[in-house]
């Protein structure tokens, strides 16, 4: 139904997953596609079949191994492979105490304690009737869900949490009952939460009223079932709503403008605010086309290893890295002091490091991989170096580590390229101002002006005609310059 409405986060569902950022369910709706049916009649014909088992086979001992063996020191739920185990794992201190809370405003550092331990995980062990996996996939990454008297259907990582933390209700049982609801209406869990958390906020700040809200409930669950209801069908208030943060608070103005505050290029983020800049997230926040931080990150960890017995450690097991001097990096990078962040990793290794997960990203997306199993996870068993053995024994395309080093680029190039045809400049590549409560813009601007150029594009962020043609892109750098994009092939 959000589809058909074309809802600003309406997502494109199927059976174990879906395509839930940058309203995809939305452009289905405007063509009034309701869905997309396969039947695959015909055999599967592989160009060097037993090179290609070869090379699977070993995929598949890393699996096992990495299920035996989880990374060490880092949270649960990234030490494995997979999508984020949310199904499974129960122990949620992590997510609910460094997340915010609401309209991505509230830390609740004190959140989790045994009550709500044992609460949240006899409602987890309640709903989840089995865990599941895509075809022919030995990770179980979903689950069939089945809450009390709710209708069954899959759910997986992070929307097990999504609403109840942005509506303010500490009970998991709420979770269950209206994400089904919202994945039977096809929209994103991640932005529409934050979208019926802006409204209440702005319902508690006076700007909306009762005449905006007619005959919406004032506990808290109540108003985000009855507000997601009327922003899937378009009714009322939600008929505003339903375009999202960005574009609602314009409409609804008198004020609604400052409580715009978590989204970046006019999407929604990740309910997160932290202390201190990181400069790799703030790349990756401020450059990313997917605008998603999820479509982004995965193979660097998050943070640093508080001791060096830690750092050796991961770094001792850790054939996926694209240079080995990835892993001194790591090695030097501190919790505190001159390699601490905000100037550790400095950026040009910064923009070495975005630039290699980005590139699995756009691989993993060019191969229909999950990204599970490559660009989101630490240590995945498909990586910069088995990929180019893999898509050449099954297709007979012969590339290596560099040709598809190459394609990976022209996609980023491509839909860098797209995006600056649609005005996106360097004045827009920026994280939400609160992000961080400690920010250094100076550092910021050389963060962005280093990326660039490793990037091969112009201080504005446009992609140089130089680099366009490195890539066979010639064509691409002729529109832009058509247009005034470009300007002598640099600015």
């Amino acid at each position: 139904m959000a589809g058909e409405n074309r809802v600003f986060t309406a997502s494109i569902e199927q059976a174990r997953s879906s395509a839930s950022r940058l309203g995809g369910g939305a452009v289905m709706g405007d063509k009034k596609i309701k869905a997309v049916a396969i039947r695959g009649t015909g055999d599967v014909f592989l160009a060097r079949p037993e090179e290609f088992m070869k090379e699977l086979q070993g995929v598949t001992d890393y699996i096992n191994f990495r299920n035996t063996n989880p990374i060490k020191d880092v949270m649960t739920i990234m030490s494995g492979i997979g999508s984020p185990q949310e199904m499974l794992h129960t122990d949620e201190k992590w997510h609910t105490e460094n997340f915010a809370w609401g309209n991505a405003r509230t830390r609740r550092r004190d959140f989790w304690t045994d009550e709500i331990d044992a609460s949240w995980t006899k409602s987890q062990h309640g709903a989840v009737k089995r865990l599941i996996s895509c075809f022919n996939c030995p990770q179980h990454c979903g689950a069939l869900i089945s809450h009390k008297d709710t209708p069954r259907y899959m759910a997986k990582c992070f929307g097990k949490l999504t609403y109840a933390m942005a509506a303010y209700v500490d009970d998991l049982d709420f979770s269950w009952k209206i994400l089904q609801r919202a994945t039977e209406y096809g929209v994103d869990s991640f932005s529409t939460p934050q979208i019926l958390a802006f409204a209440v906020e702005l319902y508690e700040a006076g700007i909306l009223t009762d005449k905006d809200l007619p005959g919406c409930p004032k506990d808290n669950e109540g108003r985000f079932f009855w507000l997601l209801d009327r922003v899937v069908r378009r009714e009322g208030i939600g008929d505003i709503l339903a375009d999202g943060v960005y574009f609602a608070a314009r409409k609804i103005g008198n004020g609604a403008e400052a409580f715009d505050h978590n989204t970046i290029k006019k999407h929604e983020q990740l309910p997160v605010k932290l202390g201190t800049l990181d400069p790799l997230y703030f790349l990756m926040y401020a450059t990313n086309e997917k605008i998603s931080i999820t479509q982004m990150e995965g193979q660097w960890p998050q943070s640093a290893f508080p001791t060096m017995e830690q750092r050796e450690e991961f770094v001792r097991d850790w054939p996926q890295i694209p240079d080995e001097k990835f892993k001194q990096y790591v090695l030097d990078w501190e919790l505190r002091g001159e390699k601490a962040i905000p100037y550790y990793p400095t950026p040009p290794m910064c923009s070495e490091i975005v630039d290699w997960m980005e590139m699995m990203h756009n691989i993993d997306d060019a191969a229909g991989m999950c990204c599970g199993m490559s660009s989101f996870c630490l240590k995945p068993p498909y990586h910069i170096h088995n990929y180019p053995k893999l898509i050449s024994a099954a297709t007979g395309m012969d590339l290596d580590e560099a040709g598809l080093k190459k394609i990976a680029n022209r996609s980023r190039n491509l839909h860098r390229a797209y995006n600056n045809r649609k005005g996106i400049r360097r004045k827009d590549e920026k994280p939400p101002a609160d992000h961080w409560k400690r920010r250094f813009p100076e550092l910021e601007e050389e963060l962005l002006s280093t990326y660039y150029k490793y990037k091969g594009w112009n201080d504005d962020g446009i992609p140089t005609r130089e680099k366009l043609e490195e890539l066979d892109l010639g064509y691409v750098a002729d529109d832009l310059e058509k247009r005034g994009i470009l300007k002598n092939g640099k600015n």
